[in-house]
Parts: structure tokens; sequence; C-alpha cells
């Protein structure tokens, strides 16, 4: 597992995204350059605001566990046809394992920060989710870009993670709940060992695996991890609840 902890305020003004709305955000008191040139391209003739295409959602994701601490989380919306982040059954991407095995989500990040506008119609990132606790961004939508996808590591695994794909948002009329499991990226075995596992406090060792996308079966506690940690694998890790906003 290799552990990664992202600083927000910092990534996000250098990628030029906008901050996460969530409750532990940190906010900036002056708009950066970019966020003006960009209110300044918005600007119609005779100096009105142009109005932005598309629908607010606002994404609230809940950690149901009790010992499961979830990563930052990252959410983008795409067009129908476009790859999703993750999928049952198949190999886990070279931007998921790294959010698998160590909630670093700097490659999403990256990309989306190249591809805003084009493939991608908007990202936005939140904090860490601690058991219990409620994450709140506001992410758009439009025409080009129905499809919110989104992922997070389980933070107390090798390489746990779980997420929502191929939502299906832009004509949403009401608020939409999703109770969504945790998976296996397949990437790392889980050993549940300390060396491998950084929130043991004892380093950040892989041992790879070779496999596929599959339900987590979760911890065992059999080897170093506590058996606290584990959760029912046969209901939800994380609610998830998109609310249209009017614009």
């Amino acid at each position: 597992m290799r552990l990664t902890f992202v600083a927000l305020p910092a990534t996000l003004a250098l990628l030029g995204l906008a901050p996460a709305h969530a409750a532990d955000s940190m906010m900036t008191s002056k708009p950066s350059a970019m966020h003006d040139s960009m209110m300044a391209g918005s600007m119609m003739a005779g100096g009105k605001m142009a109005a932005p295409s598309g629908k607010l959602l606002m994404i609230t994701l809940q950690d149901l566990t009790t010992g499961q601490p979830f990563s930052p989380s990252y959410f983008e919306t795409r067009a129908k046809g476009d790859a999703p982040l993750f999928k049952l059954g198949a190999k886990a991407s070279d931007a998921l394992v790294p959010v698998a095995e160590g909630g670093d989500i700097g490659m999403y990040s990256v990309g989306a920060a190249k591809a805003l506008g084009k493939s991608i119609g908007d990202a936005v990132i939140a904090v860490h989710t601690l058991p219990g606790q409620t994450r709140t961004v506001v992410i758009r939508v439009d025409k080009a870009h129905p499809i919110i996808d989104g992922v997070w590591m389980l933070g107390n695994t090798n390489d746990g993670f779980s997420g929502i794909t191929g939502v299906d948002a832009y004509g949403l009329k009401k608020p939409m709940t999703l109770e969504v499991r945790g998976y296996d990226a397949g990437s790392e075995k889980n050993n549940e060992k300390k060396g491998y596992l950084p929130a043991l406090g004892g380093g950040n060792m892989r041992d790879p695996e070779n496999g596929l996308i599959t339900y987590h079966t979760g911890i065992r506690g059999d080897a170093d991890a506590p058996i606290a940690w584990n959760w029912d694998v046969s209901k939800p890790v994380a609610r998830v609840t998109i609310t249209p906003l009017g614009l």
C-alpha cells in the first residue's frame, strides 16, 4: 500500500480546480488569477455575465462504516460513451491503483485539469471523510457530460475503495440516493500486515497482486489489522445523495 496525503488547497490552486464545497474545505479570501480570467471570459458584451451552461448538482457523501475512514474523494462528469473510473470485473486503471492503495487522487486531478471542457465537463474534490461524517461538493453536468463518476479509498485496507459510476444526472428532477459497497482493486494482496498498512504506522511496502476489481471481502483480523476495522460486506459502506440545485 502507498499512502499519499493530498494538500488540497495547494493542489487545487496549482491545478486551477475550484475548491470543494465541503464542511472542512479551506476557502481562500482572494480569487486566483485563473479564476479571474475565467470570470472575465464569461462576460458578454455590455458587461453582463454570461449564464453558464448545464445544471448544478449537490453531491453528499456519507461514511456508513465504523472503522474505515475515506480518503479524499474525487468526482467528475463525462460523456455517456466515455470509460468509467472503474468497472467490476475489470483491471484497475493506473489512476485508480494509487487511490485504492494509498488514497492518492493526484492522477485523476491532473487528468481533469488537462481534460476540463473536453472529455470531462467538471471535476471536484472533497477532503477525508471519517466514519459517520459527511462531505458535500457541488458539480456541474451538461448535455455533453451528463454522467457522474466518483472514487475514494477505504483508508484502513490494502487496496480497498468505493465509488459510483455511470450515474446519469442531467435529467434529475429530485434527489437521488445511492448506497454503494466496498470494492477491492485487485492490485495488492490483502495481507493486513504492519509494513503494508500505513494506518498501523508501519510503512508503505507493497504486496502486488495481478487481479481484477471485485467486491471487497472485508477485514479478516487474523494478521495486524484489527477486526474493529471490518464492516458487513453485504451492506453499503457509503451513502451518496445527488440533489439538483436551482440555477
